[in-house]
């Protein structure tokens, strides 16, 4: 045979071969078996191979949690330890425990490992059996979480700091439940401490293992109110000697978001909510108003995971439950509701306040409100009953209220989405109205004029003074919200913007009468009064003929806020950081309005109660007059006097303006826009200004007031005018405001654009 023909034969077999390989069926793909139950492989979460799993029980489907293949072993250590299985001692090999329901049989109750995991009951092992799993695979996470529970100080302190919270925090909003709270304390300190070095925090309850996190938050809440005279008691809990209690708060809250980070999101329970929640208020009393909103969007995200916005996620009674067990889980159903509201409650006001969108639509999702009822010390023995109208009021009562309160937020930010000229005006209207028929149904013991206080003397019903201010100054907050978007475009806006914003100054003074200076870090506290003045002010220096009437009250209250401002600045951070641009409009208030300084007018303090938005029927707007009236547009405005439905106001050389609004009036000498010092062009669109959100500016675009360097210079004035109350009560007077002296007009400085109201005033002359 010649080479040629070995050659072709050898290129024969080969490609015999190759037909061989290439035809055959390619090799099936093994199919993975499923370890997890059927309820995580559905959801797609990472189950930890109980019976039932920890996720079930958290989602109450400890009936649907199924295993296809029953339960199987624990993983094997893979970090935990660099030893082999070749290497461990016969001692190490025969402590490894092996769980009945692993041995790789099925779970159904037939079986013979059924009948055993009949005969554990609840998860209780059997006597001489071993514990439930191996741990050594988390070893580094149980040593971590050793760590950080080893920070929590002696019980007697813990005890202490959560006195003072339930105390002086916790009735704000009644989100956590102290029966509750208490009973997880006791199991808490009474847990032994070899669950902690031999199984970790794994083997607690998923409501036990979270809360350390909630306990480091409501201690470090409770440094921050600390009461005067008891700083000495906790004066070894710091462990510096320039350490402050506002640096051991600081300590206390990020150790829980240690542990919360170190637990991760599976496994979750309603103490990771209210952990995370407890850290939000602590943000907002520390001034983080941005990181603070952040955390409450994870709260809610934290809520939604482990079904706190579904009805049919709370715990419900069945037939085969005592009597205290259906109680229990009836009031834990309810506890749920009131976490969801509160958190609901915070989402809407902090989006409407900083100017940002929400994290949930409530509308989308149908969701019962807690029932009022009366707050027993025993809630095994005492059944749900609604409160009467005789019955004394309680934390959750003001609660309920105050969600009532906040809900039309969700249709005021609706509605702003669509710029200052909605498409239809009588929405603006509607809402309007809803909001004064709201401030007509307050519950009379939280009427801030004429309330009942026959509950006030109770010693449960202390708080009740305090939340007579705060509850009409939401109300009053909504209605300023609600016309925000049309102040520059709209007279009947403006006077509504302006006397909410009026009755919500009125509200803080009364408010601040009445707390401690440990409670001046309150949040409600600093935006209640900033929103407030920058709106009034604003109003003011842009349209300064209008509302002359108001001036007098106007004036008096920018000077009650600065006075606030000052005394709350060594607590209060964001106080501290407003006050330069509250000196800074001030100088533009003040020039806008000159006559308003130079006639002495008698103050009428009454005001709050006799001229408020919510009681006053000559000034309590309806939806007619809500209507804007045709002579305020102007191209028919009359030039020879007021239009009807507004006021006559007086001009700085004491002529009658008729102030019509949508442009400001000129021809005036003492008109600041006729000014050549400050013009604007005669077709100047106002609408082009964006909304107001003080709050927001200062959390997100650095608002400040810095001294400028341009311009002739300007005096701060040493002080202000005298301020009286009615009655000779009342903050102190002439409080110095600034340094002496001052060589530079004031500026605002920040990362805001040219269509924002910072900027048209930074080219009002201040001179």
């Amino acid at each position: 045979m010649s080479a040629a023909e070995v050659a072709e034969n050898m290129v024969q077999m080969d490609e015999k071969t190759n037909q061989e390989v290439h035809g055959k069926a390619p090799p099936r793909k093994r199919r993975r078996i499923v370890i997890s139950c059927t309820e995580c492989h559905r959801r797609k979460q990472k189950c930890d191979r109980k019976m039932p799993c920890t996720n079930c029980v958290s989602r109450n489907k400890e009936a649907a949690c199924r295993y296809e293949t029953g339960t199987p072993l624990a993983k094997p250590d893979r970090k935990g330890s660099s030893q082999t299985s070749n290497d461990r001692s016969p001692e190490t090999i025969e402590s490894l425990p092996v769980k009945t329901a692993d041995f790789g049989y099925s779970s159904n109750s037939a079986s013979t490992l059924g009948i055993l995991r009949k005969i554990e009951g609840d998860g209780e092992p059997l006597a001489g059996m071993p514990s439930e799993r191996f741990e050594g695979d988390n070893f580094g996470m149980r040593e971590r979480y050793k760590t950080l529970v080893r920070l929590l100080p002696a019980r007697t302190y813990v005890e202490k700091l959560a006195t003072i919270y339930f105390r002086d925090i916790n009735w704000q909003y009644f989100s956590i439940d102290e029966p509750v709270f208490r009973g997880l304390m006791d199991q808490w300190y009474s847990m032994p401490f070899n669950i902690l070095s031999t199984s970790g925090p794994q083997a607690l309850d998923p409501m036990l293992r979270a809360f350390p996190a909630l306990l480091f938050q409501m201690l470090a809440s409770s440094l921050l109110y600390l009461p005067e005279g008891t700083e000495e008691t906790f004066e070894s809990l710091k462990y510096t000697s320039n350490m402050t209690f506002d640096d051991l708060a600081f300590d206390y809250s990020e150790s829980g978001v240690s542990i919360l980070s170190l637990l991760g999101k599976r496994q979750m329970s309603i103490m990771t909510v209210l952990a995370g929640w407890v850290r939000a208020a602590f943000l907002k009393y520390t001034g983080m108003v941005t990181e603070a909103w952040h955390q409450v969007g994870t709260s809610i995200r934290d809520a939604q995971e482990i079904g706190l916005h579904r009805d049919q996620m709370d715990p419900q009674p069945s037939p085969e439950d005592s009597t205290e067990e259906a109680l229990e889980k009836m009031w834990m159903a309810q506890n749920r509701r009131r976490v969801w509201m509160t958190l609901l409650g915070w989402d809407l006001h902090t989006g409407a306040v900083l100017g940002r969108p929400t994290s949930v639509d409530f509308r989308l999702v149908t969701r019962s409100l807690p029932v009022d009822s009366i707050i027993p010390k025993d809630r095994k023995r005492s059944p749900i009953m609604p409160r009467g109208e005789n019955d004394p009021p309680t934390p959750l009562t003001r609660a309920i209220w105050s969600w009532e309160i906040m809900k039309p937020l969700r249709d005021i930010l609706d509605l702003e989405k669509e710029g200052p000229f909605p498409k239809d005006f009588s929405k603006v209207e509607k809402i309007h109205q809803e909001l004064l028929d709201l401030h007509a149904r307050t519950p009379p013991p939280f009427r801030m004029e004429n309330p009942d206080t026959r509950f006030d003397n109770l010693p449960e019903c202390w708080w009740l003074p305090f939340v007579r201010p705060t509850l009409p100054q939401l109300l009053f907050f909504n209605i300023m919200a609600l016309h925000r978007p049309y102040v520059f475009t709209r007279a009947t806006s403006r006077r509504e913007a302006l006397k909410a914003s009026l009755d919500m100054l009125e509200a803080q003074k009364q408010y601040f009468a009445l707390l401690k200076p440990q409670q001046h870090k309150t949040f409600t506290l600093f935006f209640g009064t900033f929103d407030a003045i920058i709106m009034m002010a604003s109003i003011y220096i842009l349209f300064p003929k209008e509302h002359s009437e108001l001036l007098p009250k106007a004036r008096q209250h920018f000077e009650w806020s600065i006075e606030r401002f000052e005394k709350m600045s060594n607590r209060n951070r964001l106080a501290q950081a407003a006050l330069g641009v509250l000196r800074a409009i001030y100088i533009r208030f003040k020039k806008a309005v000159g006559c308003g300084f130079l006639v002495k007018d008698t103050c009428d303090m009454s005001y709050g109660s006799t001229n408020s938005s919510g009681t006053s029927g000559s000034d309590m707007q309806t939806p007619s007059s809500l209507s804007e009236p045709s002579s305020q547009n102007p191209s028919t405005a009359s030039s020879t006097g007021p239009p009807s439905g507004l006021p006559a106001v007086m001009e700085r050389d004491g002529s009658v303006s008729s102030g019509t609004g949508l442009t400001p009036a000129s021809g005036s000498d003492h008109n600041m826009f006729a000014s050549a010092d400050w013009t604007l062009p005669t077709n100047f669109d106002f609408s082009s200004i964006m909304p107001m959100y003080p709050m927001g500016d200062i959390a997100y675009n650095e608002l400040t007031a810095v001294p400028s360097n341009d311009g002739t210079s300007t005096t701060w004035p040493e002080t202000f005018p005298t301020a009286t109350t009615a009655g000779g009560g009342g903050l102190a007077t002439n409080m110095p405001t600034g340094p002496l002296g001052e060589e530079q007009p004031w500026q605002f400085g920040g990362e805001f654009g040219n269509d924002t109201l910072w900027n048209i005033l930074n080219q009002f002359p201040t001179y």
